[in-house]
């Protein structure tokens, strides 16, 4: 096989962002490296990786997709040698306060810092949970030092590194009459009960995909607590909204739930890291937004999210 790893990470992130255009962006060379690249190894595999959509950039194909997945593994693997390798970074010792949104913290963080622990094993981190609102009063206050949160409103005085793009899906019952649906809408589920999680920012996001629609949903229960949506959800109380999801299937007392993807043309928050800029920044905390942009680069939160379906 004739392809290098550059290739192969341009490739991925094409497939991510599901553009070319906007690969090159983040990749910072121009779209014809891009689609040279992938060129190449279509021509290599002699099959089609991706289906080219005017004006809707490209989506893989079936053979893409499973070719994608061995991609993604290989450039983790490749990260992880990088890693353990003597001499290939530097080792260094320190503390960090680190903010994480709540519902996020323990789906992401752990994958998170142990790509950091395997660098820096010695490295000290405090974990402060809250909302997004919380997030930047505790930075604005110098009470943590990065926070790991979506990009709600954020102010002027702080800087904010994207990881991901979260779009909205539907989480259900397994035993809900439209759980095997490829895919849904709002409009197929305003009269359901809807389990609100009842977070500042977060709420304001919710209703507000229901009120850009003209529509106006019916919440039965609300609770702050994510994991108390997840277990009312699959004990069929109702339906809820998530921008992520954890990485594996999760079991519940009663009941089981599922995830579907909501139709496309939603407001899709971006997750990432808000600190006060470079020139503020600690080895630590550089450390930990290292690990972040090399895990974004690799593909490694695809599997936090459900994409949205064109329809």
């Amino acid at each position: 096989m004739r392809y290098t790893l550059k290739q192969l990470r341009y490739l991925e992130t094409s497939a991510r962002l599901q553009s070319i255009t906007a690969a090159a962006r983040e990749l910072n060379i121009s779209p014809s490296s891009i689609a040279a690249a992938i060129d190449a190894i279509e021509a290599e595999m002699s099959e089609p990786l991706f289906t080219r959509l005017p004006s809707k950039g490209i989506k893989p194909t079936r053979f893409g997709a499973n070719f994608l997945d061995k991609v993604r593994e290989l450039l983790r693997a490749h990260m992880e040698f990088e890693g353990s390798l003597p001499g290939i970074s530097e080792k260094f010792e320190g503390s960090i306060r680190l903010g994480c949104f709540t519902p996020v913290a323990p789906i992401i963080l752990p994958m998170i810092l142990k790509v950091v622990s395997e660098s820096h094993p010695t490295l000290s981190v405090q974990i402060i949970e809250g909302d997004a609102a919380e997030m930047v009063d505790l930075m604005g206050r110098d009470r943590i030092d990065l926070a790991l949160t979506f990009n709600f409103e954020l102010p002027m005085s702080v800087e904010f590194q994207g990881m991901f793009h979260a779009p909205p899906h539907i989480a259900l019952s397994a035993n809900h009459p439209l759980a095997a649906s490829p895919s849904l809408s709002l409009e197929n589920l305003v009269k359901d009960p809807l389990i609100l999680l009842n977070l500042d920012k977060t709420r304001a996001y919710m209703l507000g995909l229901f009120e850009r629609r003209g529509l106006s949903p019916n919440i039965l229960y609300s609770s702050r607590s994510s994991e108390m949506v997840r277990s009312l959800v699959a004990a069929g109380f109702g339906y809820a909204i998530f921008n992520v999801k954890p990485r594996n299937r999760q079991n519940y007392t009663v009941g089981e739930l599922v995830r579907v993807p909501l139709a496309s043309g939603h407001l899709e928050p971006e997750f990432g890291i808000i600190h006060h800029g470079r020139g503020r920044l600690s080895r630590v905390a550089g450390a930990i937004i290292d690990a972040c942009e090399q895990l974004r680069a690799y593909g490694a939160f695809r599997d936090f999210v459900v994409p949205p379906v064109d329809v």
